[in-house]
């Protein structure tokens, strides 16, 4: 019994380590690749010997049901356990868009981000893609010149897209594509521009195999679809045309789809939104910004003399200066002056300068945030 309660232990451990879900006889017969346990482990136990047979029914338990036929049992005894080990991640990687199809582009230089959901004006979502947009912009020097939340009404998107795409050089929209009635951007735009919809083949053949890449033993309604059911799946695949349609992440069926040249349709799902929009950097080239912090504990009514002083001096350089006051954990107020500029040469020798001019007046310290 010791015996046993330690292999146990063992079988959890390497299960819990190798993230190996619970497994059946179906599939047992499939070609999949195994993990091994150690032989040593198992030596102690003769697994081959029916009067052992309860013990096997223990570990069977542990190892979510494993099959017996799966401990093979070696000539000295010893023997090892072979755990299924659900498809490889490498059976599900796609083919990303070439960077080349999108060299023809010339670099956004303004851009804004449409957030479109009931579910974020109710307050039953925090939108968190705008702020990850904001962070995305300034790494390229992308000037973020509006973020915006509508609701999930086709006049609204169509309003709100067209206004976009004739003001800002690089707009995405977030939400509204998924498989549900109330999913109504591809068509809202689609509409903003007089477009028909089509199902878009590429993007139908990365979703069926995105299906075959789900271990079995997670595959519920998957594996046997309504009607109902595959065609709402489908609608994700029904975008308008002509668009270009980009594949950014290898490990994701859904694309980008740009309308108009700079409409971006992304997903709403924060991890979607983000691994799609970290995956579209590669075909990015731009200009960044170079930026500096300082902190100080002076009121901002003591210190507004002094900066717009100091942001005359550095305007035709292109340098803003803001100040943001805040709150410590101590309940200490703190006013962080922001220094910010394009990238270059000039510019950041001037931000240097201005900034440690400022820090020294208003007894600040230079941060890193």
């Amino acid at each position: 019994k010791r015996e046993v309660k330690a292999i146990e232990q063992v079988v959890e451990k390497e299960m819990n380590e190798k993230e190996i879900k619970s497994i059946d006889k179906e599939e047992a017969e499939d070609p999949m690749t195994f993990y091994s346990l150690p032989a040593l482990v198992f030596q102690s136990v003769k697994f081959c010997q029916s009067n052992h047979s309860h013990y096997v029914m223990r570990i069977r338990r542990i190892g979510g049901f494993v099959p017996r036929c799966w401990f093979n049992c070696a000539v000295h005894g010893s023997s090892r356990i072979m755990i299924e080990q659900k498809k490889d991640e490498k059976s599900c990687i796609f083919p990303t868009t070439p960077i080349s199809e999108l060299q023809d582009r010339s670099f956004p230089k303004t851009s804004a981000c449409l957030v479109i959901g009931d579910e974020i004006l109710n307050g039953k979502t925090v939108d968190s893609n705008s702020g990850f947009f904001a962070k995305f912009c300034f790494d390229f020097g992308i000037s973020l010149k509006r973020i915006e939340v509508i609701p999930d009404k086709e006049e609204e998107i169509i309003e709100a897209v067209r206004r976009f795409s004739n003001n800002y050089d690089f707009v995405v929209t977030s939400g509204g594509i998924g498989p549900t009635h109330d999913d109504i951007t591809y068509l809202s735009i689609a509409r903003a521009y007089n477009l028909p919809l089509n199902y878009h083949q590429p993007t139908l053949e990365r979703m069926v195999d995105t299906v075959q890449c789900i271990p079995s033993h997670l595959k519920t309604l998957e594996s046997k679809p309504t009607k109902a059911m595959v065609e709402a799946k489908h609608r994700m695949a029904l975008f308008p045309h002509p668009s270009r349609v980009i594949y950014p992440d290898e490990k994701l069926w859904i694309p980008i789809v740009i309308v108009n040249e700079n409409i971006h349709i992304l997903p709403g799902v924060p991890k979607l939104f983000k691994a799609l929009l970290t995956g579209y950097s590669k075909y990015i080239k731009g200009d960044k910004f170079v930026r500096k912090f300082v902190k100080t504990y002076y009121p901002e009514s003591f210190i507004a003399p002094i900066l717009t002083e100091a942001q005359e001096k550095v305007k035709d350089f292109g340098v803003k200066i803001g100040s943001y006051p805040e709150m410590t954990d101590d309940n200490r107020h703190v006013v962080v002056v922001s220094f910010l500029a394009k990238d270059n040469a000039v510019t950041a020798e001037v931000v240097e300068k201005i900034s440690k001019e400022v820090s020294e007046k208003i007894d600040g310290v230079i941060i890193d945030i």
